[in-house]
């Protein structure tokens, strides 16, 4: 087997290239069946320059399936494409939160792909989300291709997160377990995920001070008071944000001063919101005993 993890593709991404880095150090050629390919940096023109798009104005991902002759992103597409992409049989995309978005450790795929879907329940963390192809060609082209892709999200851009990098090592070597590159260890606990079909920001409507009252992956119900932006010149004057509906808070905006129509918490809706909060709160604690084993 042939598995491609990369990282960075929007040049903000810290958390993904430790990821990388931080998981060829901890093995060497030898313990791996098959080939694996790690890009800790896609795209070194946005780690470099720090903006999240190309010369040209467009966002990498964007860029997909690339000309050879065409602009610098779409060349760039088209070394990544043919030259990596069409030599594997997996892929694993990591992301984090944009700018000051805090997001709860999380695994998308398309649900509609079965590979991708497997590969997802390996990755052993409790929420699993679907994600649209529409105006995403770098995946779009990995389903053309039939190579199954899921995305590791976690942490916000430009900061390191040790529980989100753990987490996204350890979740690696777990699908390369399951694909037989690595020899199998049983986990202290088996994780059965939840599926998520949508989630949504909440967007604010009024600037002021966010004053947050929940954390990531707590259970929230329709009309819950999860915030308050208060104006920063008079405590007296203050909205309360409600959730829009039942689920699991899986971003924060961790900016305080907030402006009219910025995202501030996107909630995941489940069919079984009591099944996902165990869930979520028995990989909790297998997160603690990880830690707790390791100190």
């Amino acid at each position: 087997a042939c598995l491609l993890i990369f990282s960075t593709i929007n040049g903000n991404e810290m958390n993904g290239l430790e990821i990388v880095n931080r998981l060829m150090k901890s093995f060497n050629a030898d313990d791996i069946t098959g080939t694996i390919i790690a890009v800790p940096v896609l795209n070194v023109y946005g780690l470099t320059h720090y903006p999240k798009t190309m010369p040209s104005g467009q966002n990498l991902a964007e860029c997909f399936p690339g000309q050879l002759e065409g602009k610098y992103g779409e060349r760039i597409a088209y070394i990544f494409t043919h030259e990596l992409i069409k030599k594997s049989d997996y892929c694993i995309e990591l992301h984090t939160g944009s700018l000051n978005h805090n997001i709860l450790p999380q695994v998308y795929c398309n649900f509609n792909n079965y590979k991708a879907k497997q590969l997802a329940k390996a990755f052993q963390i409790p929420v699993v989300t679907n994600v649209s192809l529409d105006g995403n060609k770098l995946r779009q082209t990995m389903e053309d291709l039939d190579i199954p892709l899921i995305v590791y999200q976690a942490g916000e851009a430009m900061r390191f997160d040790e529980n989100a990098i753990n987490i996204g090592v350890e979740g690696t070597k777990n699908i390369m377990r399951a694909i037989d590159m690595l020899p199998k260890e049983a986990p202290i606990e088996s994780i059965t995920p939840v599926f998520s079909q949508d989630e949504d920001w909440i967007i604010a409507h009024k600037g002021g001070i966010l004053h947050v009252n929940v954390v990531l992956g707590q259970t929230i119900s329709k009309g819950d008071r999860i915030g308050t932006i208060s104006d920063p010149f008079s405590s007296d004057l203050e909205e309360h944000v409600k959730a829009t509906k039942d689920g699991i808070i899986v971003g924060i905006n961790t900016t305080p001063l907030i402006h009219e129509g910025l995202s501030i918490f996107k909630i995941a809706s489940f069919i079984d919101y009591n099944r996902a909060e165990n869930a979520i709160e028995s990989w909790e604690e297998q997160q603690r005993e990880l830690v707790t084993h390791a100190n």
